[in-house]
Formats: C-alpha cells, structure tokens, sequence
C-alpha cells in the first residue's frame, strides 16, 4: 500500500527528531532527512538544489539593502571550527559581505574596504583582525573564510585569476555563545551608525560547520564557475535566487540548518553571474 511522507513547516520541524525521520516541508517544498545531528535538505519544488550552474545573483545598491538571515545562526556559537564561502562583485568598497554578532568585541565580519584591504573579523572579547590585499572592483571573487581553533585563514580567487592565502593564528579558541547573532547578508546589523551596505553582487553564499581544506576550497571555485555544494553537507546555503527562479523576496536556504533569508529594503535578482 502507497505510503505518504508525513508534512511539516520549516518553522514547525519535529523538536526531538529520530535519525531516519523524514517529511516534506509544506511551505518551501523541501524533502528534509535527519541523520541523527541535523535536517538535511534534499530537494526543491521542481527545481533541485543545485541545477548545474548559478543562474542568478542578488544585487545591493549600498544604501539599504541586505538580506537577513531569520535574525540568527546558532551553528556560528560556541564553536572550535566553521567556514564560509561566497562569491562577490563590488561597485564599490567599504561593504560588510557578511556579518554577525552583537558588537566590535563579539563578531564575524568580511568587509573589503575602501583602504584597499579585505579584513575578515571574528571576535570573542578580543580584537583579532586578518587582512589582505582586496582584489580589484567590478570583478567576480571568490571568498572562503575558515576558522579552527583560532587559526583563521582568508582564500581569495578572482576569476581567472590565482587563489591568494591569508592566515593568522591569534584568533580565538573558539566563538562566543551569541556571535551568531543578527546574521545578515549585505550588512553589519548591530552597527546602527554604518552598517556598511554592500554596494554591488554577491552569490552562493554558504556556511559549513567544519574547516575546508584549500583542496576542497579549490574545488568550490571549480575554475572560476560555482560548483555544486551538496556534497561538502553546508548548514547554510543561499543560492541568491536559483531555487526561485529570480522571484519573491526570500532566498531559501539549501544547507541542513532550514535558515530562509528575507530580501530587505529592495535587493534585487540579476543574471550577472560568477562564470
């Protein structure tokens, strides 16, 4: 006899799951697994999480969009090790790519800036700080952050272009129990005084709960054209308008951790994309 997959919400997911358990999530038309640690996202509506390229990008003007991120992200806290992954195309510098927390001392942020360095800030009570050289505007980059144990190391890779690598090991031993906080994309939130808007693109935008290896980050650069993510098991992943068809004003989150992100103040679908 035909048996049915019981339904669910991504805002009303089972609080004490069974490995195994599985449901199909009514408002984003999710199929979600739990493997005994975490809900992990199998498909779509018609179209899968990954459909062989990126298609669409999100496009901020530097005034007031960015994208937010349900308000928090709580694999970032109380952490030894994670990463994060994103492509980029500024019109400008001076912008937060990313950014978390509840202020300058408890934080995560990626900002290149307008004195020509990439800073990539993660703060547990101290004020630790890498920085590179930021590569040149009005070019697709390709960023990876990875952080284990307070080692902090910074990938850039322009397209077509050689990966540079940055690393510090003075970060912090491990992240604060709320510096995933006010995650958004676009801004930093807790700095009401200059948030920072981003003034261009960013897409595939991705969080892992583990260090990437520089093999592994070379492979997600895939030669300059986005590669399928499915397979590194992201918490997060933010295709930037790919799993809706460039419409609506939420970009659904692909990776195991169900955290959908809300267009805010007029960010807007573009087809320039990392290729």
């Amino acid at each position: 006899m035909p048996t049915t997959i019981p339904t669910t919400t991504s805002s009303t997911r089972p609080g004490s799951p069974s490995a195994g358990d599985a449901y199909f999530e009514t408002d984003t038309k999710n199929y979600i697994i739990y493997d005994g640690a975490n809900w992990r996202v199998y498909n779509y509506d018609s179209a899968a999480g990954w459909t062989g390229s990126s298609s669409y990008s999100l496009d901020f003007d530097g005034t007031d969009d960015y994208v937010n991120i349900a308000g928090a992200d709580s694999s970032l806290n109380s952490v030894t090790a994670f990463s994060i992954s994103l492509w980029y195309n500024l019109d400008a510098y001076g912008d937060v790519l990313i950014g978390s927390g509840t202020g300058n001392t408890n934080g995560i942020w990626l900002q290149p800036f307008s004195d020509g360095k990439f800073y990539v800030v993660i703060r547990n009570g101290a004020t630790n700080t890498l920085s590179a050289t930021v590569p040149s505007l009005n070019t697709w980059v390709h960023t990876v952050v990875t952080y284990n144990a307070g080692t902090i190391k910074l990938y850039l890779t322009p397209s077509g272009g050689t990966t540079g690598t940055t690393t510090i090991t003075n970060g912090p031993s491990s992240t604060s129990s709320t510096i995933g906080a006010n995650l958004s994309i676009g801004r930093l939130a807790w700095n009401s005084s200059d948030p920072f808007y981003v003034n261009g693109k960013i897409d595939e935008v991705a969080i892992f709960d583990y260090e990437l290896t520089s093999s592994q980050v070379s492979s997600i650069y895939n030669s300059g054209s986005p590669a399928d993510l499915t397979s590194y098991s992201p918490v997060n992943w933010w295709r930037m308008g790919d799993n809706e068809a460039g419409t609506g004003t939420t970009v659904t989150d692909q990776g195991s951790g169900g955290n959908d992100g809300t267009l805010t103040n007029g960010p807007t679908f573009s087809t320039s994309v990392p290729s």
